[in-house]
């Protein structure tokens, strides 16, 4: 490979290129292109889009592209701006229940199973274990 072939994959790939586009264009094996890529290329994702940004933030995030696109730079982002919009997480209400074994009411999170508020409860009632004695 020389200096021209060299130079020319460099502009072609931070243009946004293929490996297989280049690797047609210039005339070398797919391998050989990227194996160059990867040691030499500076930059070595996809092309910058602008809003690559960080949504709490505002800093640029480097994409990979072989990867899902990251919102947060950080965890810190991530759970401070979920923090301050909790109204879009859209979590459950919690429901009332009535106790089958002790009849009092309690609130739990929705489940079409729920019987009993408590471990002890179940027992009781599937053992005719009085638990209030």
């Amino acid at each position: 490979m020389n200096e021209f072939q060299k130079e020319r994959i460099s502009q072609m790939r931070l243009a946004g290129d293929s490996y297989a586009t280049i690797s047609a264009a210039l005339g070398l094996s797919r391998n050989t292109v990227k194996s160059y890529c990867l040691r030499n290329v500076a930059v070595e994702s996809v092309p910058r889009n602008p809003d690559d940004n960080c949504e709490m933030c505002g800093n640029t995030i480097i994409q990979s592209p072989r990867y899902r696109k990251r919102r947060f730079c950080s965890d810190a982002c991530r759970m401070a701006w979920w923090n301050a919009h909790r109204s879009l997480i859209g979590g459950q209400t919690k429901a009332a229940y009535t106790c089958a074994a002790c009849g009092q009411r309690f609130t739990e999170y929705p489940n079409h199973k729920r019987k009993y508020c408590s471990h002890d409860c179940y027992i009781a009632h599937r053992y005719g274990v009085d638990q209030h004695e």
